[in-house]
């Protein structure tokens, strides 16, 4: 099994600006990747691009539950980022809604989805994040994810 498989496309070039999917191949049975996005302690850990720390973490994990966190890079810089719980299936599905938020107001709304399926021992995730304000959006949000999940891989190295 692959633990370190990215891919990200667009559902078709017409939602190209709108949709991001990633996959990724984790060594780890999917109850724990699931808690890896579903409990705060765990969440905490790897959490934000490479080179960010998680120092708010507040989660109400239950369908419309409200979630925040503040990242912090080395540099004092946070971004702060919250939203809603849409649907909580463990340990197969998580939905939920995600916003930049400044000088505490939240921005554009997007809704992000993650699958978790069982795979030659591991899981297989498989992240889709909709309704992007535009294509350079989607384009940072691939950047941010793609080192988050670096982090997320490095959780459950051997």
């Amino acid at each position: 099994m692959t633990d370190v498989a990215t891919e990200a496309r667009a559902e078709s070039t017409s939602e190209a600006e709108d949709v991001l999917t990633m996959t990724r191949n984790l060594r780890a049975p999917r109850e724990a990747v699931f808690r890896a996005w579903a409990d705060p302690s765990e969440l905490v850990k790897w959490w934000g691009p490479e080179g960010m720390s998680t120092p708010v973490c507040e989660m109400d994990v239950r369908p419309g539950g409200a979630w925040r966190t503040v990242m912090a890079g080395d540099q004092g810089n946070e971004h702060i980022c919250s939203g809603l719980y849409r649907e909580i299936a463990a340990p197969e599905r998580l939905e939920f809604t995600w916003a930049w938020e400044t000088d505490g107001v939240r921005g554009h709304e997007s809704v992000i989805t993650i699958e978790f399926h069982e795979r030659d021992g591991g899981t297989e995730m498989v992240f889709t994040q909709r309704s992007f304000e535009s294509a350079e959006s989607r384009r940072l949000h691939n950047e941010g994810w793609t080192s988050a999940f670096k982090c997320l891989d490095r959780q459950f190295a051997a």
